[in-house]
C-alpha cells in the first residue's frame, strides 16, 4: 500500500487538471452518483488517450455524477483495484465504466475486475452489484469478446451517447425497478448493446450460425456519431507522466478521407469530419493551462485542409507542436519548416508497403517518389529522426512486395542518413546525426474493413518475412529496428476476429491461470480456422449486428477489387 500511496501522490501532485480540485481530488457535494472510470493499461498510456480523457471530463461535468479514474498501476494496491483520486475500491462505486481502445487490453479488463474480487461473468454478479459498462474503439468494432463480462457496451462515439445513457440510467435507478428491466430499457437507446439479450450459435470458423434475441431489443445496434461542430475534444489533464509529456492534446479530425482497405478508422468514422481552424485554436487558448506543448491528434492529420495555417498560428503563439503520422504525399517544405521551427524532432511517416502493386492492393494511393520526396525534405531540415511504419503479411502479399520494402528502406536510408566517408565524421552539415526508426508490424484483420474476410499469415511465415527484412538491413548504419511481437499480433488477431467463445477463453486464462492454447481449447476455439483461413463472402461475422454506417456490400466490393488487382 505504501508504494501505491507514493505513486498516487506523485501522479496527482504533478497533474494540471481542469476537472479536479483540492490537490487532484474531485470535490462535489455528498450523495453524488459515483463512477469508477478505468483504462485497462498504465497511467502513462491511459492519460495519453484522448477518448479516455474526454469521457472523464464529460462525466464530471454532470451535476449528479462524480467520476474517478483507475489504471493498471506499476505498484498494484492491496485489497483490490483502487481509484487514483480517493483510493477507494472500485467495487464500492455505483457504476464501473471502462474505456477500451485496444484489443490487447481485453485481458487487463478481467485482471482489474478480478483484483477487486468482482465476478467476471455478468451472469454471476448479484443484482445489487455495480453496473459494469464499456466503450471505446475496440468494442465498437467487435463487442463480442467482452460480451460475457459486461452489462452494457456503448457503440460509437461517447460524446454523442454517454450523456443520454447516464440520464436514462439515473432515472431508471431511482425508480427501484429490477436490474434486468433497467437493462432492457437501456437497450432501447440507440447505440447501447446489452449482451445478455443476444444468444449466438457459431460455426467452427467463428462465423455466426444463428442469432436469437430477446423480444423487443433491436436486432441491429446503430453506432453513435457526434457532430464535431458541437463538440470539443481535448485533454483536460496535462501531466509529465504520459507519452506526450506536459502536452495539451487536441483532435484535428475524426476519420480519414482515403479509405485504406486494412484500416478500421478510415471506415467506421466515415465521412471524415474536420474541426475548424478557429475552433481548434480557441480550444488551445482556453485549455492549455500554461503548457507550451500541443499535440495534434487524428488518423492522418495532414488531411486537414487548414493544417499549415493551424500550425503557423500555434507556432506564432509560441507553442511546440507534436503530430501523429503525416501522409507522405501531403508533406510540404513549408509545413515541415513550421513544425521543425516549433520543436519537432521526429517525423513519422507510414508508407505501409514498398511496391506500387501493394499500394494499389491496400488502396494507399501513394508512390515511391512521394516517399523519397518526403525523405529529402526531412534530410534538408533539422529533423533528427525519421520513423517509418510498414506492415508485413498483408492480403495478397508476395515475395516481391517484401523485397520492395527492403529496397525502399535502402533508398530512404541513402537519402536521409549521413554515410560516413573516410576522413570525415558521420554527421550532417549542422553537426547532428540522423537516424531512421523502423516499425515493422504484422497485419491483423479488422472488423468493418474490406480485409475482414482475409486470413493472417502464420507465425512461421511472418517470422520468415521479418527475418528477411532484418537480415537485409542489418549492415545499414543509423537504423533502429522496433521489434514487434509476432505472438502478440496473433493474439490481437484472435481478439479482433473472435466471438464469445474467445471471450470465454480469456475467462479461463485469467480465472484459472491457463496458457492461451489451453484456454482456447477449453473454450472450444479453433485458432487455425479462426485467423489462418479466409472467410467466405457470405459469412455472418460476430460483429454484423453492429451498424457502423458503412455498407457490408461496399466493403465486399472493395475486397473483390483488391483481389482483382493481384491478377491484373
Amino acid at each position: 500500500m505504501n508504494n501505491f500511496k507514493i505513486q498516487r501522490e506523485k501522479l496527482l501532485s504533478a497533474e494540471k487538471n481542469l476537472v479536479s480540485t483540492e490537490a487532484g481530488r474531485i470535490s462535489k457535494r455528498s450523495g453524488a452518483f459515483r463512477i469508477a472510470l478505468g483504462f485497462p493499461n498504465t497511467y502513462e498510456v491511459g492519460m495519453s488517450n484522448l477518448g479516455f480523457q474526454t469521457v472523464y471530463r464529460i462525466l464530471n461535468q454532470m451535476n449528479q455524477v462524480t467520476c474517478e479514474r483507475f489504471f493498471l498501476f506499476d505498484f498494484p494496491p492491496s485489497g483490490g483495484t483502487r481509484t487514483l483520486e480517493s483510493n477507494r475500491n472500485i467495487k464500492d462505486f455505483d457504476l464501473i465504466a471502462l474505456s477500451v481502445p485496444f484489443e490487447l487490453d481485453y485481458p487487463h479488463v478481467l485482471e482489474l475486475l478480478k483484483l477487486s474480487q468482482i465476478p467476471l461473468l455478468s451472469s454471476e454478479r448479484k443484482s445489487k452489484s455495480p453496473l459494469i459498462i464499456a466503450g471505446g474503439f475496440a468494442p465498437t468494432l467487435n463487442p463480442e469478446i467482452l460480451a460475457p463480462f459486461l452489462d452494457c457496451i456503448l457503440i460509437g462515439e461517447a460524446e454523442d451517447l454517454i450523456g443520454e445513457f447516464m440520464e436514462s440510467y439515473l432515472r431508471l435507478k431511482s425508480e427501484k425497478i429490477s436490474k434486468e428491466y433497467i437493462l432492457y430499457q437501456l437497450s432501447q437507446i440507440k447505440g447501447v448493446y446489452v449482451p445478455q439479450f443476444y444468444q449466438f450459435d457459431y460455426y467452427d470458423n467463428g462465423c455466426v450460425k444463428e442469432l436469437t434475441t430477446h423480444e423487443g431489443v433491436p436486432i441491429v445496434i446503430e453506432s453513435r456519431r457526434i457532430n464535431l461542430e458541437k463538440a470539443e475534444t481535448f485533454s483536460p489533464v496535462i501531466s509529465p507522466y504520459t507519452h506526450f509529456k506536459n502536452t495539451l492534446l487536441i483532435e484535428t479530425a475524426r476519420g480519414c478521407i482515403w479509405g485504406c482497405r486494412f484500416c478500421a478508422a478510415g471506415h467506421i468514422h466515415q465521412p471524415c469530419r474536420f474541426y475548424k481552424k478557429e475552433a481548434l485554436l480557441a480550444q488551445v487558448k482556453k485549455y492549455s493551462q500554461n503548457s507550451k506543448h500541443v499535440g495534434l491528434i487524428g488518423a492522418v492529420i495532414s488531411d486537414h485542409p487548414e493544417l499549415e495555417d493551424i500550425c503557423q498560428s500555434l507556432h506564432s503563439d509560441g507553442f511546440e507542436i507534436g503530430t501523429s503520422s503525416l501522409r507522405v504525399d501531403m508533406l510540404s517544405a513549408n509545413l515541415l519548416k513550421i513544425l521543425v521551427d516549433s520543436g519537432l524532432k521526429t517525423l513519422t511517416l507510414a508508407p505501409e508497403a514498398g511496391t506500387e502493386r501493394m499500394w494499389k492492393v491496400i488502396k494507399k494511393n501513394i508512390d515511391k517518389e512521394a516517399v523519397l520526396k518526403s525523405a529529402k525534405l526531412a534530410r534538408e531540415s533539422d529533423i533528427q529522426k525519421l520513423k517509418l511504419y510498414f506492415i508485413i503479411g498483408l492480403p495478397f502479399e508476395e515475395k516481391r512486395d517484401i523485397d520492395g520494402i527492403v529496397d525502399l528502406i535502402r533508398e530512404v536510408h541513402e537519402i536521409f542518413v549521413v554515410i560516413k566517408k573516410p576522413g570525415r565524421s558521420s554527421q550532417n552539415r549542422k553537426g547532428k546525426s540522423k537516424r531512421i526508426i523502423l516499425s515493422i508490424n504484422p497485419f491483423v484483420p479488422k472488423p468493418h474493413t474490406p480485409f475482414q474476410w482475409c486470413a493472417m499469415n502464420s507465425e512461421k511465415v511472418m517470422k520468415e518475412k521479418l527475418g528477411k527484412i532484418e537480415k537485409a538491413i542489418k549492415n545499414l548504419k543509423g537504423i533502429q529496428m522496433e521489434r514487434k511481437s509476432i505472438r502478440e499480433a496473433i493474439l490481437q488477431g484472435m481478439l479482433s476476429l473472435g466471438n464469445r467463445k474467445v471471450g470465454m477463453g480469456l475467462f479461463y486464462r485469467v480465472e484459472e491461470n491457463l496458457s492461451y492454447p489451453q484456454a482456447w481449447k477449453k473454450a472450444g476455439v479453433n485458432t487455425n480456422v479462426l485467423i489462418y483461413e479466409p472467410k467466405s463472402p457470405d459469412c455472418t461475422f460476430p460483429w454484423d449486428m453492429i451498424d457502423p454506417k458503412v455498407s457490408k456490400n461496399l466493403l465486399r466490393a472493395e475486397h473483390e477489387k483488391a483481389q482483382r488487382m493481384t491478377v491484373e
